[in-house]
């Protein structure tokens, strides 16, 4: 699943009528179960699952599944989109998963987003990079550009009688105006889906935001039609963008690109909004407001691993001991400038071993690297 839709799912929608209606089980229900060594599932950043039990089950019976997550890449990646990865490469670890990631350069394309297929081919091959420095091993990943994968148009062609456009167009709220790619798409999610299940025989997990799970929907309506293991989804909450708007990468002021320089990073997280209040005097008598602060949820959300470290900053916002631009702003730079530059060094590693990530030959000319990361 293409991990680029983030919008505040939070804000624009009922998540309980939601989750009632299709099926979405708290995590909750499974609380017991949960591997409660990442923090993600510790500080409910993934908040809802369908089916992950059944995958928990056969874990307990040393039967294998996958993940399968993807990227749409139209432009540099920025931390949010990282955070959904890092979960994956907990879970891949944790439970000893194969990892297949298309790179959905052709949705791009159909959806207007660029003007050619090709001009996509470059950014995915730095997308994946960056993808990969997070630590992925790539004896355990099957990535892919997805327009360069005959046998996703193959399996997109058999998914696609299964699929009614009327089916289509209602669940993505089509107009009828769009361009004939935009529903065909809905065949070729469903193959990226269910390639893992139908060429390896693999169940699979998706994590992905709440505001995708209309191409879930779809693809285990065909997994039924064909007798298949429906896919599994974990469903994670998204970091807030630095403006309080939600997080595009359209958006430049909204979000921080792996590539952004120290001074660019300073300039977005000393305006980012905040929980403080409007001087440091009143800072100081009432206090701040975490829950609403982008500093404190990226804390939460990414970089502060440790709960005791994470509460001390809570209660000191709270208390008003904390004031945002002299303890909490230079702190979240700090991280963000630190974890830029260690991720900066992974992708050189990487870069050395790129072709055993994918499943088809890649063209490494098209990158521009530096002569300490070529092969």
């Amino acid at each position: 699943m293409n991990q680029e839709r983030n919008g505040d799912i939070e804000k624009r929608t009922d998540y309980e009528k939601i989750l009632k209606e299709f099926g979405i089980a708290h995590i909750e229900s499974i609380e017991n179960r949960l591997p409660k060594d990442h923090l993600f599932f510790r500080r409910k950043i993934v908040f809802a699952h369908r089916d992950f039990d059944k995958l928990l089950d056969m874990t307990e019976r040393n039967e294998n599944w996958a993940i399968i997550s993807g990227r749409g890449p139209s432009n540099d990646l920025h931390l949010g989109h990282l955070l959904v990865f890092e979960l994956i490469k907990f879970l891949q670890e944790k439970y000893n998963c194969n990892f297949f990631m298309p790179l959905s350069n052709d949705e791009k394309y159909v959806f207007r987003k660029v003007n050619s297929i090709e001009e996509t081919y470059k950014l995915s091959l730095e997308n994946a990079i960056d993808i990969f420095a997070i630590g992925f091993k790539p004896d355990k990943v099957h990535a892919y550009i997805s327009s360069e994968s005959h046998n996703i148009y193959k399996l997109a062609l058999s998914f696609s009688v299964n699929l009614t456009y009327n089916t289509v167009k209602a669940a993505l709220g089509l107009s009828g105006e769009e361009n004939i790619g935009t529903s065909f798409y809905s065949a070729i999610q469903a193959a990226h889906i269910m390639q893992p299940t139908v060429e390896y025989n693999y169940p699979v997990l998706v994590p992905i935001g709440l505001d995708q799970d209309v191409y879930m929907r779809l693809t285990r309506d065909i997994a039924r039609k064909r007798n298949l293991f429906p896919p599994a989804s974990l469903y994670v909450k998204y970091l807030k963008g630095i403006t309080g708007a939600p997080m595009s990468s359209s958006k430049p002021e909204t979000c921080i690109y792996l590539r952004d320089d120290e001074r660019t990073v300073r300039k977005k997280i000393m305006n980012a909004f905040t929980g403080g209040r409007a001087t440091k005097k009143e800072q100081r008598e009432l206090g701040g407001v975490p829950e609403l602060c982008t500093v404190f949820d990226w804390f939460k959300k990414f970089f502060v691993r440790d709960d005791k470290e994470l509460e001390e900053i809570y209660t000191k916002c709270k208390s008003g001991e904390y004031i945002c631009g002299i303890n909490c702003k230079p702190r979240l730079i700090k991280y963000i400038t630190d974890y830029q530059a260690k991720h900066d060094e992974n992708r050189k590693k990487v870069i050395k071993n790129i072709e055993k990530y994918f499943e088809h030959k890649i063209d490494l000319s098209l990158l521009d690297l530096k002569e300490s990361e070529k092969m």
